[in-house]
C-alpha cells in the first residue's frame, strides 16, 4: 500500500542525476519518489510539503551546499534521515556531513544494493527525539521511549604520569575480556584520551568516524547511529575511535560542563552506550579535566595504573589520596603495577601496596613482546596468549568479570558522591 512506502526525496543539481536515481529506485517496490529538486534553498520548501522519510542529498549544490541544506533541513524536520551523496569520499566531508544530521554517507555514484540498503536502513529509524537523553540525572531510555534493562559496567584505565601503558592495559584487557565472556556478551573500547589518543594505532584500524562524530548527537543518540560509528574488531569487540585531530576534540566540549565540572556531551554518550554494552573499557589522558571528572563519575571500576619507578609511585599515590579525601567509594578503585621485573633492583611491588593498596595484579615485564604489539597494531593477548604478560591481562579481566558481572547488579552503578563533586569542582 502507497501509505507504507518509503518516501523518498532526491536533491541533485544535475537533472539527469536526478532522474538516474529515479529509476534505480523506481525497481523497489517499497519505495517511492515523492519529490525531486535541484538546490538546497528548495529541498528544504518542497520537504515541507511532501514530508520525506529518507532525503538523499549531493554535497555540492548552487547556493547553499547540501551539508549546510542538511542542517536547516532538520531544523524543520527533525525526523528525516538524510543520506549525504557526494564523488569526495574524504573523511573530513563526512565528519561535516555527520556533525549536520546526515545518517549516512555514501560516494557517488553508489551501487544499486549499497543505495537500496541505506535508504531500508534508514526508514527503520526511529524518528528523531524519540529515546532523547537529557543532560539531567533522570531515568535513561532506550529509542521508543522503553527503559533499558542493561547497565553495562564502566572500566576506565587512568595513570596520572604518561608512558606507564594505560593504553596498552586497556587495549588487550578489553579484548582479554571479550574471549573471557563470549560473543554473547558486548564488550567496547572507548578512546576518551580526546586530543591525542591512539587505540585504533595500537588495533591497526581505519576508523571513517569517531567519539567526535557523536558529539552533535549525544542528547539524540540511536542504536544506528551508534553503530555507523564504532569500528568492529576481529576480536569481536568494538571500538569508539578518538577525533583525528586534537582540534576536533573541541567538538566534545562544545556544551560545556556540568556542576560537577563533568564533560556533558561525553556523559550522554557514555550514558547511552552503557545502555547497548554489557562492559565499556575508556582509555584515558593523563590530566584531571572534564573528561576524567565524568569518568569518575560514571565508572563501576578506576583501574589506577602505575610502574616501579618513584615519579609514577609517588602520582598514583598522590592522586589515590586525592580520591580519599573527596570522600570517594575507595572500593571502586584498583591498583594495577605494570613492568614488574623481580630479577632487576628496585622498587618492588610489596612495597608499592604498603604506601597504596593490595594491586589487584602484578604485570611482569616484558618490553620486547609489548613493544612488538604496538609496532605491528597487533595485541600481545591475540598474538603470544601464553606469554606470562598476556596470562597476567587474563587474570584482571577474570578479576573484572567476577566483581562485576551479573552477580553484583545490586552493587550501586557509579562512584558519585557529593563531597567528591563539590571537591573536585573547586580544585579544577
Amino acid at each position: 500500500m502507497a501509505e507504507n512506502k518509503i518516501r523518498v526525496m532526491i536533491v541533485d543539481d544535475i537533472a539527469e542525476t536526478r532522474e538516474q536515481l529515479r529509476k534505480l529506485l523506481s525497481f523497489d517496490s517499497d519505495i517511492e519518489v515523492v519529490a525531486m529538486v535541484g538546490s538546497g534553498e528548495e529541498a528544504i520548501e518542497v520537504a515541507a510539503e511532501t514530508f520525506p522519510d529518507v532525503t538523499l542529498m549531493d554535497v555540492n549544490l548552487p547556493g547553499i551546499d547540501g551539508i549546510t541544506a542538511t542542517g536547516k533541513l532538520l531544523e524543520i524536520l527533525p525526523a528525516v534521515q538524510v543520506i549525504m551523496l557526494s564523488v569526495q569520499g574524504e573523511s573530513d566531508y563526512m565528519r561535516r556531513a555527520m556533525m549536520a544530521g546526515a545518517r549516512d554517507y555514501l560516494t557517488k555514484p553508489p551501487s544499486a544494493d549499497e543505495l537500496l540498503d541505506a535508504i531500508h536502513r534508514m526508514a527503520k529509524l526511529k524518528p528523531r527525539g524519540t529515546g532523547m537523553l537529557t543532560s539531567g540525572t533522570g531515568p535513561l531510555t532506550a529509542p521508543g521511549g522503553v527503559v533499558t534493562a542493561r547497565q553495562g559496567k564502566i572500566i576506565t584505565v587512568f595513570s596520572p604520569k604518561g608512558g606507564s601503558g594505560c593504553t596498552t592495559l586497556a587495549v588487550n584487557m578489553a579484548i582479554a575480556l571479550q574471549n573471557l565472556v563470549g560473543q554473547d556478551t558486548k564488550v567496547a573500547l572507548i578512546d576518551a584520551s580526546l586530543q591525542f589518543g591512539d587505540v585504533v594505532i595500537f588495533m591497526k584500524i581505519q576508523p571513517t568516524r569517531t567519539i567526535a562524530d557523536l558529539a552533535p548527537r549525544a542528547y539524540e543518540m540511536d542504536v544506528e547511529l551508534l553503530n555507523t560509528v564504532m569500528v568492529p574488531h576481529t576480536s569481536g569487540l568494538k571500538v569508539l575511535a578518538a577525533p583525528p585531530t586534537p582540534e576536533d576534540a573541541d567538538t566534545l566540549r562544545s556544551d560545556g560542563v556540568d556542576e560537577g565540572g563533568g564533560n556533558r556531551l561525553l556523559r550522554a554518550i557514555l550514558e547511552f552506550t552503557r545502555q547497548e554494552f554489557d562492559y565499556l573499557i575508556v582509555d584515558t589522558a593523563h590530566a584531571m579535566d572534564d573528561v576524567t571528572l565524568t569518568l569518575l563519575d560514571l565508572s563501576d571500576m578506576l583501574l589506577i595504573l602505575t610502574r616501579p619507578v618513584i615519579p609514577e609511585i609517588r602520582g598514583a599515590r598522590v592522586f589515590v589520596e586525592l580520591l580519599q579525601r573527596m570522600g570517594y567509594a575507595m572500593d571502586k578503585v584498583g591498583l594495577v603495577i605494570n613492568c614488574v621485573d623481580n630479577k632487576r633492583m628496585g622498587i618492588q611491588p610489596e612495597a608499592i601496596e604498603r604506601v597504596m593498596m593490595p594491586a589487584l595484579v602484578r604485570i611482569p615485564l616484558d618490553e620486547r613482546t609489548a613493544l612488538h604489539a604496538a609496532n605491528y597494531g597487533v595485541p600481545f593477548v591475540l598474538q603470544d596468549p601464553h606469554a606470562p604478560i598476556t596470562q597476567a591481562i587474563n587474570a584482571l579481566a577474570q578479576t573484572l568479570n567476577q566483581r562485576l558481572g551479573p552477580e553484583m547488579e545490586n552493587v550501586a552503578p557509579n562512584m558519585e558522591s557529593q563531597p567528591r563533586r563539590r571537591g573536585l569542582g573547586r580544585l579544577l
